[in-house]
């Protein structure tokens, strides 16, 4: 007979090429907001697929379409009392006129399925302008997180292109610009896009859809097309006076801030600082991260549960024991074979990650060992060797720390089983050592499709129950729950005598799926 171990799953992201770059000197565990959201911005192309390459749809972009949903929920923030701002009240706003177009929901369906219970809509939106420009070849915005969602609609009072300049000015300045930044932020939010001739009928297109500057993709051509009299924006060159809202902005200061514009790196410096601004414009009260960078030395999904029967550098995993018997004092140890660079780019040449645009290598190690199960463990480091130098990556000298081996979420007795056509079933299970459960329960938030455009999440409980189809293991006893839903990211809570255990974050990707045929 084959002795139980304990299977610690691991994987350490290293970047490199970070000469030009930022990183994020995160102690781990991170936050689940945290670990995630880097995640969207720099590893995955989870979110930043659905706009790739500058991706078109329906004449314009993607990218214009989630540009124009975030400034609309932004734009009727009053800096004066502090109300409003990038805070998600767009979704319950959809049906005003001042909100019309079908890229509105187009958008607030792309970001439905990323919404978290940890990771609000504002968030997504905000960090949907910062992929949208980097994705259309424009610079790389800084993003902060932390933005808290509205639970109603707010006041009314985006911009119209109907609206004289007084109207627009007094608009821009209740949001915290002046009247040289609202030339030059309409410039950049121009810069992709156009207008669509169902949604502003009198602006007198001669076609269904018209380019703001000719192309799709980002460029200044907004600002240098307007000045040599060659644009093509129809908020400049309509055949309605009224609804030349462009025209008026853009030479209220008599071109001055335009003619200031039309140099490249003023363009781009500008934006970057201008759609931050506009992006980090929240209601009061509401704190914002610091710039998320990429994370040195990420540390991946971490799980311990019960198991039965390259770039030059060397990674070496070292683990200490929970109660010292089996390890030596130096720990035991594993070096990986098992190692993949983070493809940037995909084979059309288009970049697919946030690395990419940073000009960010990075390699993932990933580590499965067998622990002592009497011994267990309690911390884990890495020692990387390159170039004959050794490096402790040991989070500043504190290890990676396992709080707890109570209650483990356990993958292998987990399984997620497609039954076409119905749909699938998800059956989780979890480990737990100790007489004194009294309850187990996972926890999910679901985005309800019957909600419409708003996409209310909703918060759904279930009781875990002890599972006889999977005999107790060295003192575990195992719990399962089926569901007929498909949670994306789900928590775990065991209560127990003496206080509670959780594990947070259990994503979908983590179940092994089996499908029937």
């Amino acid at each position: 007979m084959v002795a139980t171990k304990w299977s610690l799953a691991i994987s350490l992201c290293l970047c490199h090429h970070l000469a030009n770059a930022g990183v994020l000197k995160a102690k781990w565990p991170y936050t689940p907001n945290l670990d995630y959201q880097e995640r969207l911005l720099w590893e995955s192309t989870q979110l930043r697929g659905f706009a790739g390459g500058c991706l078109k749809r329906e004449s314009t972009t993607v990218a214009a379409e989630w540009v124009r949903l975030a400034y609309h929920d932004m734009s009727t923030h009053n800096v004066a009392d502090g109300t409003g701002g990038l805070d998600g009240s767009i979704r319950f706003e959809t049906d005003r006129s001042e909100n019309v177009g079908v890229g509105m929901i187009h958008s607030l369906n792309d970001f439905a399925p990323n919404l978290t219970p940890f990771t609000s809509l504002s968030d997504i939106m905000a960090l949907g302008v910062v992929i949208s420009y980097q994705t259309c070849g424009g610079p790389t915005i800084p993003y902060r997180y932390g933005r808290i969602d509205a639970t109603q609609a707010g006041v009314s009072g985006v911009p119209e292109p109907h609206q004289d300049l007084q109207s627009h000015t007094d608009s821009f300045a209740r949001q915290g610009f002046t009247p040289s930044e609202m030339i030059a932020l309409v410039a950049c939010g121009h810069t992709l896009g156009g207008v669509r001739k169902e949604d502003f009928p009198t602006a007198n297109l001669s076609q269904d859809f018209a380019l703001f500057t000719g192309q799709q993709a980002y460029n200044r051509g907004v600002v240098t097309d307007f000045l040599d009299g060659s644009t093509v924006n129809p908020l400049v060159t309509s055949s309605n006076e009224t609804m030349r809202s462009d025209l008026r902005i853009f030479s209220s200061d008599q071109n001055s801030t335009m003619q200031r514009l039309a140099e490249k790196e003023t363009f781009d410096s500008t934006c970057v600082d201008l759609l931050a601004r506009m992006i980090n414009t929240v209601p009061s009260g509401v704190q914002l991260s610091d710039v998320l960078d990429p994370i040195e030395n990420k540390i991946g999904k971490t799980r311990l549960f019960l198991f039965g029967p390259s770039d030059g550098r060397q990674v070496t995993i070292v683990w200490a024991d929970r109660n010292p018997s089996f390890c030596p004092s130096s720990g035991c140890r594993k070096v990986t074979t098992n190692m993949e660079s983070i493809v940037n780019a995909g084979p059309d040449g288009v970049i697919a990650r946030g690395f990419g645009f940073i000009n960010v290598q990075a390699t993932i190690y990933r580590f499965s060992v067998l622990i002592d199960p009497n011994a267990s463990i309690s911390k884990f480091w890495f020692e990387v060797e390159q170039d004959g130098k050794t490096t402790i990556v040991d989070n500043d000298g504190e290890g990676y720390v396992i709080d707890q081996d109570i209650l483990l979420f356990d993958p292998p007795r987990s399984s997620n089983t497609f039954v076409p056509p119905t749909g699938s079933i998800l059956i989780t299970t979890v480990g737990v050592n100790g007489h004194s459960l009294s309850k187990l329960e996972a926890t999910s938030l679901r985005n309800d499709p019957n909600t419409g455009p708003e996409h209310i999440p909703i918060i759904e409980t279930w009781d875990l129950m002890l599972d006889d189809s999977h005999p107790p293991v060295i003192g575990y006893s195992f719990y399962s729950v089926t569901l007929d839903t498909h949670p994306g990211i789900w928590d775990l809570k065991g209560t127990f005598a003496d206080g509670e255990i959780t594990q947070e974050f259990i994503e979908l990707d983590e179940v092994r799926a089996i499908i029937l045929t």
